[in-house]
């Protein structure tokens, strides 16, 4: 990587911590730019640089965590999920509890339901990815619905344990998920 792009993602990197950090004193709709490039210690011109306004902040912050989702699984298809997601699941675990106080932050300005909804898009996309097991499930139309199914409980799972505030260890979460994601994903057969 040049000099140039290590600047270009340390100034990115600068900016989007700052709004993280900013939103654990006041809401998302209070906070200025001014206020942004202060705390992120960097001049207007390189904000607007990378950035349009804070709103463009805010949906990098978003991609970023789909980002990590594709990173994280992207070895896998969901089929070998199936046979054994722990490792996979509980690297999932580690970054959730890493990223908890930042997720919050950004459930602050960010409607959950909405942010739940893309989560669990993104999941049953990634389950929907997998040829074999959607043929093994009878198709495209039965494995949309039963992607959904178990998309949706790894996404409740997590909206829960990050809203409750639940005090649990990774490798307890990371269990929890493959309990869903196993047993969601073998549970389902194609129609007779």
């Amino acid at each position: 990587m040049s000099g140039n792009n290590r600047m270009v993602e340390k100034s990115k990197k600068a900016i989007k911590d700052a709004l993280l950090d900013i939103m654990y004193e006041k809401d998302f709709k209070q906070i200025t730019v001014n206020e942004l490039l202060k705390r992120a210690n960097i001049s207007r011109g390189t904000f607007y640089a990378h950035f349009s306004n804070l709103e463009d902040v805010r949906q990098q912050l978003i991609a970023d965590l789909f980002d990590h989702a594709d990173y994280l699984f992207g070895d896998y298809t969901a089929s070998e999920l199936e046979k054994d997601p722990y490792p996979i699941m509980l690297m999932a675990a580690d970054m959730m509890i890493a990223s908890r106080d930042p997720a919050k932050r950004l459930f602050k300005f960010i409607n959950v339901y909405d942010l739940g909804v893309n989560l669990k898009t993104w999941l049953t996309k990634y389950i929907l990815s997998d040829a074999e097991l959607v043929e093994r499930w009878g198709g495209m139309e039965a494995a949309t619905i039963y992607a959904r199914f178990i998309a949706g409980g790894v996404m409740h799972t997590y909206n829960t344990w990050i809203l409750d505030d639940s005090d649990v260890s990774s490798e307890f979460l990371a269990k929890a998920l493959c309990n869903i994601l196993v047993n969601g994903l073998s549970a389902f057969k194609a129609e007779q």
